[in-house]
This record gives structure tokens, sequence and C-alpha cells, in this order.
């Protein structure tokens, strides 16, 4: 069982998680839209980013809110 302490620690990585995630949108919408029609390495790296910003972001969900089989 986790102490308060552990929880409030958990939700504050999550809201630096979603900041990061929203950023990374922006990021990849900038990317896009500035050129012209062709995808670069930065496309892919800020995908990647998102995609392991994500992650992290289930894997915190995950142990504030188990899944307990009654």
């Amino acid at each position: 069982m986790m102490v308060s302490g552990e929880i409030g620690n958990l939700q504050m990585q999550l809201q630096k998680l979603h900041k990061q995630q929203t950023d990374l949108d922006h990021q990849l919408n900038d990317s896009v839209r500035s050129k012209s029609g062709v995808l670069n390495m930065d496309f892919f790296r800020i995908k990647k980013q998102k995609a392991e910003v994500r992650d992290q972001v289930v894997k915190i969900h995950g142990m504030l809110r188990p899944d307990i089989i009654a």
C-alpha cells in the first residue's frame, strides 16, 4: 500500500508528463506545418518521445489505480 507522500509524488509526475505530452503535440504540429510535405527525423524523434511519455503515463495510472480482481 502506498503512503500519501508517494501518491502525491506520482500525481506530480503525472502532471509533468501531461504537460510534456502537450508540448510534444505542439512540436509535432509545428514540425508537420513547417515542412512542405516532407517528414524529417525530428518528426519521428518527437513521435518516439511521445510514445515513451504515454507509456510512463499508463504505468503511473496503473500504480495509482491498480486493477484488483475480487
